[in-house]
């Protein structure tokens, strides 16, 4: 019987909200900017103006998914994550470990075993830059992470989208239309985020879960469009959020992340999001004074 209710509960509240979305998609769908594929997230523009604020369709998807997920409160109250799990590239896995803030900082720590060697690694965004660090076979110094993939990296989150303080405030949220994600129709938006980084989302129009978000990476030392697409999902803490994520380029999966465990809002050291010091000596010439 409570199962039965919580299905009947659900689906009113998605009637619901339905309702309160189509006033707002049916005006700015006929302003949305037309995309070459709905599919990977690319648009027509070639230099895409930032809007001056977001549109109403936008932050009314951004209400939807708050709501249907557990409700703002109680994404509000979600911090940090900590999470594990696998992530699997060309066939080859390895475990991580991530944690991701709400302020948009990430760090995330990679290790495996190859030819009986094991291998560990840092990838961090402090929030305002990116680096890594080599910790085993051998410890390596920190060295600053740039280029397309160091801004994916920056932007494009695994769990914590920026959809509520603090991280909204630097975005400005453009309605684009529809598209499509493995079927099932969407409403896609557009996230002009810091220093103009665009993100997409994909928001399912029967149900408002976020299927699909990301944007311009490098693959293969080529800028591509690096996706993310949601395959199952879990609570945590009250909150919806993805258990198992299929990588995606030019709409294809060549690799996928399992989580094993999410934990919110555990006690972890602030300072692992500072770079360390570079250890490595600088050799210094001395000046010579002519005779």
């Amino acid at each position: 019987m409570k199962t039965l209710n919580f299905h009947v509960c659900l689906r009113i509240q998605l009637q619901r909200l339905r309702r309160g979305f189509l006033l707002g998609a049916a005006f700015c769908a006929g302003l949305a900017m037309a995309q070459q594929d709905p599919q990977n997230g690319a648009d027509a523009e070639q230099s895409p103006v930032r809007p001056q604020i977001s549109d109403s369709a936008s932050l009314q998807l951004i209400r939807n998914y708050l709501t249907v997920t557990g409700g703002r409160e109680k994404h509000d109250r979600l911090n940090h994550v900590v999470a594990t799990g696998t992530l699997t590239e060309a066939g080859k896995s390895k475990n991580f470990e991530l944690i991701e803030t709400q302020d948009g900082k990430r760090h995330l720590t990679l290790s495996w075993r190859h030819l009986g060697r094991d291998y560990e690694e840092l990838t961090v965004f402090d929030g305002s830059s990116t680096w890594k660090q080599k910790l085993k076979p051998k410890l390596g110094n920190p060295t600053s992470f740039s280029g397309q993939d160091s801004v994916h990296f920056a932007n494009q989150r695994w769990l914590l989208q920026p959809f509520v303080l603090p991280a909204v405030a630097s975005f400005a949220l453009k309605y684009q239309g529809n598209g499509r994600v493995a079927g099932r129709t969407c409403h896609v938006v557009v996230g002009f985020g810091k220093k103009n980084v665009r993100s997409w989302f994909y928001f399912d129009q029967e149900k408002f879960l976020l299927l699909r978000w990301g944007g311009l990476g490098d693959f293969a030392g080529v800028s591509e469009y690096k996706d993310y697409r949601a395959l199952a999902f879990k609570k945590v803490e009250g909150t919806l959020l993805p258990s198992a994520i299929d990588l995606i380029v030019d709409d294809k999966a060549y690799g996928r992340i399992d989580f094993d465990s999410i934990v919110a809002n555990p006690g972890y050291d602030n300072g692992l999001f500072a770079k360390p010091i570079d250890r490595t000596p600088v050799l210094r010439q001395r000046r010579v004074e002519s005779l």
